[in-house]
């Protein structure tokens, strides 16, 4: 949904030069955003054979979040919800946005950095969706919300450098989250406290994440400038830890809260 800036970006010389320069940006091949895509869609299917996507009984067996299991133990739901969907619509939506914009966040933060967002932010939908919401769930949406927030973050961060057009961007996605949000909130059965999960999550690391760019003069004639990616893994990694903690926290809270649990089914 958010193109990929193909043309390399304006940015300003060291100090010495004063007039803007055109550098491209490093870019990583995306990996992992294809073998999540693969990932659901042999679920899906595996689902489907084994009594249908839309059977609670059938997600159940495979993962979805159901509060009262997670409530005697079964924590990894809080994971494996994020790779089920239920029906083929849900399913083919959230692979059209995870293509979108998957993509484009593995391409700029890289493997390493994209598979701890997505993952967090999965994960983070889904322990919302714990503490606030009974109904079967499972889907995921928190995980690509994640993906929102962290492209959020990313334009935000270098509105400036990008002109124009990152500008344009930001704002191109500061739209999307906030449709979705109000369709989550005006169409029943959608796990909305899941969405708001993953895109606090997904803001909160796409920063901590967010490629450090630096200008590095080279010995090159015909390249004369290289940009490069400071990036600082110890504050990364602090955040990380701190939404663990958070996350661990929340998780204790609704088991202590919830004594029984109805099932109810939501997307």
């Amino acid at each position: 949904m958010i193109p990929a800036p193909h043309e390399p970006v304006d940015v300003e010389r060291p100090p010495a030069i004063t007039e803007p320069m055109r550098v491209p940006l490093p870019f990583h091949q995306p990996l992992w955003t294809f073998v999540f895509l693969a990932v659901n869609v042999l679920l899906w299917l595996a689902m489907t054979f084994s009594g249908g996507s839309e059977n609670p009984r059938v997600l159940i067996n495979f993962g979805a979040k159901l509060n009262s299991r997670i409530i005697n133990g079964e924590y990894w739901r809080l994971l494996t919800a994020c790779f089920l969907h239920i029906g083929f619509v849900h399913l083919m939506f959230n692979s059209y946005a995870l293509f979108s914009f998957g993509v484009e966040v593995e391409r700029r933060y890289g493997w390493e950095r994209f598979l701890a967002l997505y993952l967090l932010s999965g994960i983070s939908g889904t322990v919302l969706s714990f503490v606030g919401n009974r109904a079967l769930s499972a889907g995921a949406s928190g995980a690509i919300f994640g993906l929102v927030g962290a492209t959020i973050a990313y334009f935000a961060s270098y509105r400036d450098e990008f002109g124009h057009w990152g500008r344009r961007q930001l704002l191109s996605v500061l739209i999307v989250a906030a449709y979705n949000l109000m369709w989550g909130f005006a169409v029943p059965g959608i796990d909305n406290l899941g969405h708001i999960g993953g895109l606090a999550s997904g803001l909160l690391l796409g920063w901590a994440y967010c490629p450090r760019y630096q200008l590095v003069r080279t010995e090159s004639i015909s390249t004369p400038y290289i940009m490069i990616d400071r990036f600082k893994p110890a504050i990364a990694r602090l955040v990380s830890l701190g939404l663990v903690i958070l996350l661990v926290l929340l998780t204790y809270m609704g088991v202590r809260t919830q004594s029984s649990v109805g099932v109810f089914m939501r997307r």
